[in-house]
C-alpha cells in the first residue's frame, strides 16, 4: 500500500468520557424504513414510546447459499445456461432441424455430440455444486448461541435472525455480521483475525460502543431496548457507519456513532477474548463475506474474442455454402432430373417446401464446420492449464511456501499478450519491511547507527553522540509514541530481530511486542522504544510511555484515523501530570505542511529546513512523514468533540461531514520534524524489470510516495536508465500550464532516444481532465513511466486511460494492498502480490504470487507457453473440421446437388468427440514450443506473440487454405484412385459410396493428427500415448461397428466396408501418397519456420569456434552504481590480469584514477549511443575504436537496445552474444 501511513481500526472514545452531551441532533428524526439505512430492534424488540417505525422489517435469514441448483432445478436452469452460448444453441437448432425434415444423415449425428458435450458440462457444474451444497450444509447447521427469553440458547446458525444477541467464546467464527456489545475483556475489547475474509494474520483490535460498558451480565443485555440505524448491506470489508439509539425506561434514548470499530464480520475469528456478545445487523446473503464472495469480473481473453470472430466468418460461410448449392441445384439440374423418372421425381416446378428441404438438407451436411467439441475441450484445458501453473515449483516462495494462486483460469493465455504493466511500488517491488533511518528535528538532522540515535553534523559529514537530549527531541519521540494505532501483545513470541531500547533492554525482555496494520507505523514506534521512549500499552483510554525510565500517562480522547484524501492521521491526547491538551498529527508532507502555522519566521525557516531534510531522504529512497502538534485548551477541544461526535452519526457521506469538522481542528499546527524509514527493494526486481523491459513490455510505477523517493527508488531498481532522458510534469495546478509542459515535452521526446517520464497526482488529475490524449501520446513514448502521490481513484484512472486508448493494449496491473484494488480490477489482467497489506488485493486479482520476481516466469514462461497452446488449440479445432467437412461440398457438386452425404452417420457423430480430441486436448497442456531456460534468458521472444500474432486473419487464412487443401488432396486423390469402380478390390469387385466415405474419413483422421504431430514442438510419453488411444480407439470402434449388424443404429450400409478396405493394396497405397501429399506443404513450412527458431540457432551459435570466451557477466545497472564497492563501477568494469605480477599495481590504484576510468568509460558510453543513433552498428563503433575492454563491451550494451541485440544475434538482450564480438576477438586477445 502506497500511502504513508495507513490505520487500523482502533478505539477511540465516545462523548460521555469528554463531559459532553451525547444527544443527536437527528435522534429526534424518524427512522427510515427504507431508502439509504436499515434500522434494527435490538433483541427484536420494539423500544416502548418509539412512535416509527411499529415494527421491524423483515430481512434476510442466517442462510448461506453458495450453491446455484438444487435437485429440482437443475436440469432446466444448468440447460438454460448452457444453450446460452452460441455454439450450443446453434447445434441445438441443428438437430431440431433434422428431426423435423427428411435429414439425409441421421438426427444423431448432432444430437449425440451434443448431449455429450452437455453432459460433460453438467456433470463438471453439477459435481461442483454438490460440493458447494455440502459446505452450505455444513455451515448452516454449525451450532451458535443466542440470547432469547432471557437465556442462552442453543439453535443452529441458518437460525439466527437480524436483532438476535448472538454469543461467540474464543476461538470460534462470527456466525453473521455483528455490532459488539459485551465483551468478557474489562477494556470491553476483543483481538480477532481476519485472516479468512482479507488474508491478513496480524490481530485488530474491537471495542463497544463507550455508552454500552456497563453492560456485565446476561440479564442486563436481555433487558436492554435500542434502535440501529446503518448502511444498507455493502461488500466493502472496511466501511461500517451506523447511530444506535439506547433507550432507558423514562426520557429519550441516547445516540451513538458507530463505525468500522465496533463491527465484527462472519468469517473472522475470536482470539485472546473469553466471550463477547454481539447483536446481529447483517445476517446471511447480507454479510460482507458473502457479498464479497459474488463480486467476479467479466473479462475476456484476446483469444476468445478472435474465436468468436472466426465462429462468425464460419457462419458466414456456412451460410454461402447452403446457398450456393440450393440455387445450383435449381440453376442446373433440376431441369435433367425432372426427366429421370426412375428417381421418382414427379413435380413440373419445385416448391416452397422442396427449397426449404433442400436448404435445411444443406445446412445439416455442412453444419460440421463449426467445431462443436472446441467450447469443452477449450474449457478444460484451462482449468487443467492453470493447475499445472499452479504447481511450478519455481514460484514457491522458501519464506512462506506460497505458491502461485489462479482465481481464475480463463485468462491463461492473456499472461502472454501483456504489453502494459502498471504495478504498485511499496509491498510490491520493495519488502514492506520498514526500518527507521534518519530523522530531521527543529532543523537539526539525527541518523540511528547500531540502535542509537546520533546527531548528523551536514558539513562535515559525519554523526557523533548525543550527550543530552535536546527537549525538541524529547517531544517529538514522544509525539510518535502515542501519535499511531499500534497495539502492544503481552504474549511475546520468538522474532527474528531483538530490538533493543536506549537502556539496553530488549523489548522482548519487557513484555512487549508491538502489532500494527501499518509496518509504517510499527517501524517508528519501535524506533522510538529502542532511543528510550517506549510504548508500553493501552488500558481502556489511558496511553503508557516510558521516557528514559519515567513513566507517563496519557488519556486518549480522539483518533482521527488516516485516509486517502487527508493523508494524514491525528490523535487527541490530555496528558494526566498536566492536564494539558494535544492534537498530534503525523502524514504526508504535503498534506502536514499546509496545515502548520506560516506566519512567523522562525516557523518559515523551520519549515524551509525541514522540507530540504525531506529531500534529502527522498533521494536517499527513503519513506518520509512530517510530524506536528497542537496544545488546545478546554473550549477548543469540548467544541471540537461535539461537532465530531455529531458528524460520526451521520449514516450517508460520513467521510465528507467528518473532514469537515477534521480539516479545522487539523490546523495552526506547530511542526516538530520529519522521519526517514527505509523500505528495501525485494530480491530480483532489477532483473524482473529488465526482463520485462526487452520483453516489449512498457513498466509503469504508480506510487503514493513523493516525487523524490520515487524517482530515487526507480533509478535503483533499474526502471530508470542512466542514459534515459526522463521528462517532467510536477507542480501543474492549472490545465493551461499542463498544456504548455505536455508539449514542452512532447517537443523534447520527438527525437531518437529513450525516455522516461515523471508526473504528480496533481498533474495527472489535470492532465487526465483537460489534456488526454496529449499526455497518453506523450506517455506512449516514454519507456518507463513513474507517476507520484497517486489515489487510488488516480490508478484506476491511469489504467483506464492505457486501456481504453486507440491501440488497445493489453494492460496488467499488480499491488499488494487494498489501496491498489481498483486498479486490479479496472486492468485485463489483475496480479497480486501476497504482502504485509492484508490480502484483499490477492483475492481480487485473477493471479496472486508470493514475490514480485515470480511475475517474471509467470509472464515470459507460462504467459508465452499457454498463448502457443491456446491459440493453436483454437486454430486446429477450426481446421479440423474445415478439412473434414469440405468434401461434403466436393461431393455435392457430384451427386447434382442432391443432399447426399459422402460419410455415413457413426463418422458425422464420432469425429469431434473422439476421433481427434484427445491429442489436442493433451498438447494444450504439455507442449511447450520453447524451453523455459530459452524463454528466461531471451525475454524478446515474448514479443513473437505480441498483438495475438497467432491469431490474426493472416493466421487464421493460413490454417484455412490447409484445411481446403488437405481436403481437396484427399477427395480427388482418392476419386483418381478409384476412377475405375473397382479400387484396386479383388476379384473384379467394384466399390461403393460406402467404402469411398469410410477410406476418405480413415484419411481425414490420419492427415488431422499428423498435422497436430507437425505443429507439436515436443513429444511427451502422455501425448504419444494421446494418438495411440486414438488411433487403438477409431480403428476398434470401426472394426465393431462396420464387423456386425445393429438393428438399433441400422448399419447394413456399411457392413464389412471397413474390412475391404484392407483387401486393396491399392488403397493402402494410395493412403500413403495422399498423406503425403497433403502435408508436404506443412512438411516445407515446418522447415522453413526451422531456420527462424531459437533452439536451432542457440545449437548453430554453440557449434562455432570462438577466439575469446567471456564469461563473466554484469548487469549494466551496477557499471553505473554511484558507489563504490562491491558493485561498483570499477569492480565491475576491470579486467582480470593475464599476467599475476601486475595484480598488485593495479589493486593500488588511487580514487582519483577510478573516477578518471569512470568518466572515460560514461563518455565511451555516450559516443556510442550517438554513434548508433547515425546507424552505426556495433562491430563498425568497436572497429572505428580498436579496442575491446569489457567496459566498452557493457557501456554499447546499455545503449544499443532490443534491435541492436537482435541485430547482431545475441543470445540475451541484457548481453551482448560472444558471437557477434568476433569482429574484436583479436584485439580481446592482445588485451
Amino acid at each position: 500500500m502506497e500511502c504513508a501511513n495507513v490505520a487500523n481500526p482502533t478505539p477511540h472514545t465516545g462523548s460521555k468520557q469528554l463531559g459532553v452531551s451525547a444527544r443527536s441532533p437527528y435522534h429526534h428524526l424518524p427512522l427510515k424504513q427504507e431508502g439509504a439505512t436499515r434500522t434494527i430492534f435490538v433483541n427484536r424488540e420494539r423500544p416502548e414510546g418509539l412512535e416509527e417505525p411499529v415494527s421491524m422489517p423483515n430481512y434476510r435469514d442466517n442462510r448461506l447459499k453458495t450453491a446455484q441448483y438444487t435437485v429440482i432445478t437443475f436440469l432446466p436452469k444448468n440447460l438454460f445456461q448452457q444453450f446460452r452460448r452460441v455454439a450450443n444453441f446453434y447445434f441445438l437448432c441443428v438437430a431440431i432441424i433434422q428431426l423435423s425434415i427428411e435429414s439425409p444423415v441421421s438426427p444423431m449425428t448432432s444430437i449425440l455430440p451434443l448431449v455429450f458435450v452437455i453432459t460433460v458440462t453438467a456433470v463438471k457444474q453439477g459435481y461442483e455444486d454438490w460440493l458447494r451444497h455440502r459446505e452450505d450444509n455444513k455451515v448452516n447447521n454449525a451450532p451458535a448461541r443466542v440470547i432469547r427469553d432471557g437465556k442462552v440458547m442453543d439453535i443452529k446458525t441458518r437460525d439466527i435472525l437480524v436483532g438476535d444477541i448472538v454469543e461467540v467464546a474464543a476461538e470460534e467464527q462470527f456466525p453473521c455480521d455483528l455490532l459488539l456489545l459485551m465483551s468478557s475483556d474489562p477494556e470491553a475489547k476483543c483481538e480477532v483475525t481476519t485472516a479468512n475474509l482479507d488474508g491478513e494474520t496480524n490481530l485488530k483490535t474491537f471495542v463497544c460502543p463507550p455508552e454500552v460498558h456497563h453492560l456485565t451480565s446476561i440479564e442486563q443485555l436481555w433487558q436492554i431496548r435500542a434502535v440501529i440505524e446503518c448502511q444498507l448491506p455493502h461488500a466493502n470489508l472496511y466501511d461500517f457507519k451506523g447511530r444506535l439509539t439506547l433507550y432507558e425506561k423514562t426520557g429519550d434514548g441516547d445516540t451513538m456513532a458507530l463505525g468500522t470499530e465496533n463491527m465484527l464480520l462472519r468469517g473472522a475469528r475470536l482470539k485472546n477474548t473469553t466471550l463477547i456478545h454481539g447483536v446481529a445487523v447483517y445476517t446471511g446473503e447480507d454479510t460482507k463475506m458473502a457479498l464479497n464472495s459474488k463480486l467476479t469480473n467479466s473479462k475476456f481473453s484476446t483469444v476468445e474474442k478472435s474465436m468468436n470472430y472466426f465462429l462468425v466468418f464460419y457462419l458466414v460461410v456456412l451460410i454461402l455454402e447452403v446457398v450456393v448449392s440450393s440455387v445450383l441445384k435449381y440453376q442446373l439440374y433440376d431441369f435433367e432430373m425432372m426427366k429421370m423418372w426412375y428417381l421418382g421425381v414427379n413435380q413440373t416446378e419445385a416448391t416452397g417446401r422442396d427449397v426449404a428441404q433442400d436448404s435445411f438438407s444443406f445446412l445439416v451436411i455442412y453444419n460440421y464446420i463449426i467445431p462443436i467439441s472446441l467450447y469443452v475441450t477449450l474449457e478444460m484445458q484451462k482449468f487443467l492449464g492453470a493447475m499445472f501453473m499452479e504447481w511450478d515449483d519455481q514460484m514457491k516462495c522458501e519464506a512462506t511456501g506460497e505458491r502461485c494462486k489462479c482465481n481464475t483460469s480463463d485468462l491463461n493465455e492473456e499472461l502472454g499478450q501483456v504489453q502494459y504493466l502498471f504495478t504498485d511500488k511499496t509491498g510490491t517491488l520493495t519488502e514492506n519491511t520498514m526500518n527507521f533511518r534518519q530523522c530531521s528535528v527543529a532543523g537539526v538532522r539525527y541518523v540511528e547507527e547500531e540502535g542509537e540515535l546520533r546527531a548528523f553534523n551536514t558539513s562535515a559529514t559525519r554523526t557523533h553522540p548525543l550527550l543530552a537530549w535536546p527537549i525538541e527531541l524529547e517531544d517529538f519521540l514522544v509525539t510518535l509514541a502515542l501519535c499511531h494505532t499500534v497495539q502492544v501483545s503481552l504474549d511475546v513470541k520468538a522474532t527474528t530481530e531483538v530490538q533493543m531500547t536506549q537502556d539496553g533492554v530488549a523489548l522482548a525482555d519487557l513484555g512487549i511486542q508491538y502489532q500494527a496494520a501499518s509496518p509504517d507505523e510499527k517501524a517508528l514506534v519501535e524506533a522510538c522504544a529502542r532511543y528510550g521512549v517506549v510504548f508500553e500499552g493501552q488500558y481502556k483510554d489511558q496511553l503508557t510511555v516510558r521516557v528514559q525510565g519515567n513513566t507517563r500517562k496519557y488519556t486518549r480522547l480522539q483518533v482521527i484515523e488516516f485516509d486517502s484524501d487527508r493523508k494524514c492521521m491525528s490523535v487527541v491526547v490530555r496528558e494526566e501530570a498536566t492536564g494539558r491538551l494535544w492534537l498530534l498529527t503525523k502524514g504526508a508532507e504535503s498534506s502536514v505542511l499546509q496545515r502548520c502555522r506560516q506566519g512567523d519566521p522562525d516557523h518559515q525557516r523551520l519549515r524551509q529546513t525541514t522540507v530540504e531534510h525531506i529531500d534529502d531522504y527522498a533521494m536517499l529512497g527513503l519513506r518520509t512523514l512530517a510530524v506536528a502538534r497542537r496544545e488546545l485548551n478546554e473550549d477548543q477541544y469540548t467544541e471540537f468533540a461535539k461537532h465530531l461526535n455529531t458528524a460520526k452519526q451521520v449514516v450517508d457521506d460520513r467521510e465528507a461531514v467528518v473532514r469537515e469538522v477534521t480539516d479545522k481542528m487539523e490546523s495552526e499546527l506547530t511542526l516538530l520534524g520529519a522521519t526517514g524509514v527505509e523500505d528495501l527493494l525485494q530480491d530480483g526486481v532489477q532483473e524482473t524489470l529488465e526482463n520485462l523491459r526487452a520483453a516489449g513490455i512498457k513498466v509503469w510505477v504508480l506510487t503514493g510516495d513523493k516525487v523524490e523517493t520515487a524517482v530515487n527508488i526507480a533509478y535503483s531498481c533499474g526502471h530508470f536508465k542512466r542514459f534515459m532522458t526522463v521528462l517532467s510534469i510536477t507542480g501543474v495546478k492549472d490545465a493551461e500550464n499542463a498544456l504548455t509542459c505536455i508539449q514542452a515535452c512532447l517537443e523534447e521526446s520527438e527525437a531518437d532516444g529513450h525516455y522516461g517520464l515523471v508526473v504528480d497526482g496533481v498533474a495527472l488529475q489535470v492532465a487526465l481532465d483537460s489534456h488526454k490524449a496529449l499526455f497518453y501520446t506523450l506517455s506512449s513514448r516514454c519507456t518507463a513511466v513513474v507517476c507520484c502521490r497517486m489515489s487510488p481513484r488516480q490508478k484506476a484512472e491511469t489504467v483506464r486511460l492505457v486501456k481504453t486508448s486507440k491501440e488497445s493494449p493489453v494492460c496488467a496491473a499488480i499491488g499488494d494492498g487494498a489501496n491498489d484494488v481498483s486498479m486490479i480490477r479496472e486492468a485485463h489482467i489483475g496480479l497480486g502480490v501476497m504482502g504485509k497489506e492484508g490480502r484483499q488485493a490477492v483475492r481480487c486479482s485473477d493471479f496472486a504470487f508470493a514475490r514480485f520476481r515470480f511475475l517474471q516466469r509467470a509472464l515470459l514462461v507460462h504467459g508465452h507457453w499457454y498463448y502457443v497452446r491456446v491459440s493453436t488449440l483454437v486454430q486446429y479445432s477450426f481446421y479440423k473440421n474445415v478439412a473434414f467437412i469440405t468434401p461434403q461440398l466436393f461431393y455435392a457438386i457430384w451427386n447434382a446437388f442432391s443432399t447426399q452425404s459422402v460419410y455415413e452417420s457413426l463418422a458425422l457423430t464420432m469425429y469431434n468427440i473422439t476421433y481427434t480430441s484427445l491429442p489436442v486436448l493433451i498438447f494444450g497442456l504439455l507442449d511447450r514450443s520453447l524451453p523455459q531456460r530459452l524463454l528466461l534468458q531471451r525475454p524478446h521472444l515474448y514479443r513473437l506473440n505480441a498483438r495475438n500474432a497467432a491469431m490474426s486473419w493472416l493466421a487464421f487464412m493460413k490454417w484455412t487454405f490447409y484445411g481446403v487443401w488437405h481436403s481437396a488432396v484427399l477427395y480427388f486423390g482418392l476419386m483418381g484412385a478409384c476412377w475405375d469402380d473397382t479400387c484396386g478390390l479383388p476379384k473384379g469387385q467394384t466399390s461403393d459410396l460406402y467404402l469411398f466415405g469410410t477410406t476418405l474419413v480413415s484419411l481425414s483422421v490420419l492427415v488431422t493428427n499428423c498435422k497436430l504431430v507437425l505443429e507439436s514442438h515436443n513429444i511427451t510419453q502422455l501425448y504419444f500415448w494421446s494418438f495411440v488411444i486414438t488411433g487403438v480407439g477409431y480403428v476398434g470402434l470401426n472394426l465393431i461397428y462396420q464387423g456386425f449388424l445393429f438393428d438399433l443404429f441400422d448399419n447394413y450400409g456399411v457392413y464389412w466396408t471397413y474390412y475391404r478396405l484392407f483387401e486393396s493394396p491399392a488403397l493402402q497405397l494410395t493412403t500413403i501418397l495422399l498423406v503425403v501429399v497433403c502435408l508436404l506443404p506443412d512438411v516445407l513450412e515446418k522447415v522453413y519456420r526451422s531456420f527462424g527458431d531459437e533452439r536451432v540457432r542457440e545449437r548453430r551459435y554453440k557449434k562455432k569456434p570462438r577466439a575469446v570466451s567471456l564469461k563473466r557477466f554484469e548487469y549494466v545497472n551496477d557499471a553505473f552504481d554511484h558507489v563504490e564497492g562491491p558493485t561498483s563501477l570499477w569492480e565491475v568494469t576491470k579486467i582480470p590480469n593475464p599476467n599475476p605480477v601486475a595484480e598488485p599495481a593495479r589493486e593500488r590504484e588511487t580514487g582519483d584514477e577510478k573516477n578518471t576510468m569512470r568518466e572515460t568509460i560514461q563518455e565511451d558510453a555516450r559516443e556510442n549511443w550517438r554513434a548508433i543513433n547515425n546507424g552505426e552498428t556495433i562491430k563498425e563503433i568497436v572497429k572505428e575504436k580498436g579496442r575491446a575492454t569489457s567496459s566498452t563491451r557493457d557501456t554499447i550494451q546499455e545503449n544499443v537496445g532490443g534491435n541492436a541485440y537482435r541485430e547482431n544475434n545475441c543470445s540475451h538482450p541484457h548481453y551482448l552474444d560472444d558471437s557477434s564480438l568476433e569482429t574484436w576477438s583479436s584485439e580481446s586477445v592482445a588485451i
